[in-house]
């Protein structure tokens, strides 16, 4: 009996939360640019998949990911150095603008982390460090414990040691090798005082560890192995030193590959796709979460919006059914503004938050649609007072001017107005919640069977 009204109402309802959705996803994309969510959020997400600070701060700082990265424009440079100007006022360290990269294709991803592997098993190896720490260790000492020559030919004679130890440990001659290694060790340093003899020791006991696990390693390697998996392999081990979470990650990736691959050459792809999928797999995981996250976000701000602006989606739908022209000018509105938009509007992040706020405020009144905070002046009594947030006894909700006070006019009455009241205004937030797209197609379908089915050019050819 009251289809064709009843759809009016629903149409003119949803091209409401429409307007308000679009309001609060631009909204949130101004704060998601303003704090840098995505890039923040992918770089934690990268953290943990890699285990390690240090070696996330490597990966962003290798030249496949700056290069993803966006420049930093002059305005921001000023901007920084006003601020920092105030910083070092305050004696806190300068704050240095950085723009991480909001999104990392797979192959680079893959690229990246196995320069690092790699690197990791060469010149940055536990090895190489516990070197630099014995060299520091050395520098440290003074001129009484050890002269300048002794401290020199010392860190010559580990440096030789170190060019030969990688090939030493991996070859035939094995845990004989490492045994003379150590040896060799020790006896340069039996006569070099007892604070170089621990120093020493802890160096000894940092590379047992290490060609300990590269020969079980290249014991358990396949023959003929390629070089590249060879040196991702050693790489590996030197990282399971520090970061034994990765290892555990990375590992499970190569097994097996020889057998898979028909050609050697070929295994060295079999893990970069692996690893290209293992990203991928927690790149949806990212999404999915922030997904969650925008939505909330997306509730809040409509939620604020809502109470700015009165937006009660109970009292809109009472009087869209009780005036026919509201309802259909609405639904006329909603018909124009799909004959514009072939596809759900996307958020504008060139436009401030209070732009896109005002720009909301005057598409509702272009609307017609019974919002806003109705305010009439009020003269104060003898113990009266006027306050934003009326939280004391005599107090009246409203902004004080001179004498008066420009209270709200149009408070719900009682407890149950006030009930429908926030269950309007919480509905309005929802709905803000669940996107502009849900709701522009949602629109979309409603239109068409208001006009009882869809366009001619969009009608299937009969069979």
């Amino acid at each position: 009996m009251y289809l064709q009204e009843i759809l009016e109402v629903g149409i003119g309802l949803i091209f409401m939360w429409l307007v308000i959705s679009i309001a609060a996803m631009q909204i949130q994309e101004w704060i998601a640019n303003l704090l840098k969510w995505r890039s923040k959020d992918l770089k934690a997400a990268i953290r943990k998949m890699l285990a390690s600070e240090s070696l996330t701060e490597a990966f962003y700082n290798h030249q496949l990911i700056r290069g993803l990265s966006k420049d930093v424009s002059p305005q921001e440079e000023r901007w920084a150095k006003i601020m920092n100007s105030f910083r070092r006022a305050l004696r806190k360290p300068p704050r240095v603008i950085e723009h991480l990269p909001s999104y990392i294709p797979a192959s680079e991803f893959a690229v990246t982390l196995f320069d690092l592997i790699v690197n990791t098993g060469t010149e940055a190896s536990p090895v190489r460090r516990a070197f630099a720490d014995f060299h520091a260790a050395l520098d440290s000492l003074s001129t009484e414990k050890i002269d300048l020559t002794s401290k020199e030919e010392l860190k010559k004679a580990f440096d030789l040691l170190l060019e030969d130890a990688k090939g030493l440990a991996t070859s035939q001659i094995g845990e004989a090798a490492v045994a003379a290694l150590k040896d060799k060790i020790r006896a340069a340093a039996s006569t070099r005082g007892e604070e170089i003899q621990n120093q020493v020791e802890l160096l000894i006991n940092r590379l047992d560890d290490y060609y300990q696990r590269l020969l079980a390693e290249s014991r358990n390697a396949p023959p003929q192995e390629n070089r590249n998996m060879q040196r991702l392999r050693y790489g590996l081990v030197a990282i399971g030193m520090d970061n034994p979470k990765l290892q555990e990650s990375i590992r499970p990736f190569l097994l097996g590959v020889e057998d898979m691959a028909t050609q050697t050459e070929q295994a060295i792809l079999i893990v970069r796709t692996n690893i290209e999928n293992w990203f991928n797999n927690a790149m949806d995981r990212l999404s999915g979460w922030y997904k969650r996250k925008a939505q909330l976000t997306a509730f809040l701000i409509g939620l604020l919006l809502a109470i700015l602006f009165n937006v009660d989606s109970i009292t809109i739908a009472t009087s869209l059914w009780r005036e026919p022209t509201l309802r259909q000018a609405l639904v006329q509105n909603a018909d124009a503004f799909l004959q514009n938009n072939e596809t759900a509007p996307s958020a504008d992040t060139n436009q401030s938050g209070a732009t896109i706020v005002k720009n909301l405020q005057q598409e509702l009144e272009a609307l017609t649609i019974p919002f806003g905070w109705e305010t009439e002046a009020h003269s104060l009594q003898p113990g009266e007072t006027c306050q934003i947030i009326p939280i004391s006894a005599g107090a009246i909700w409203g902004v004080r001017s001179g004498d008066v006070c420009k209270k709200i006019s149009n408070l719900p009455s009682d407890s149950t107005a006030w009930m429908g009241k926030v269950a309007g205004i919480l509905l309005t937030a929802m709905a803000a919640a669940q996107g502009a797209p849900f709701w522009f197609d949602i629109l979309k379908k409603l239109v068409n069977v208001r006009i009882s089915g869809p366009k001619p050019e969009e009608q299937k050819p009969s069979v």
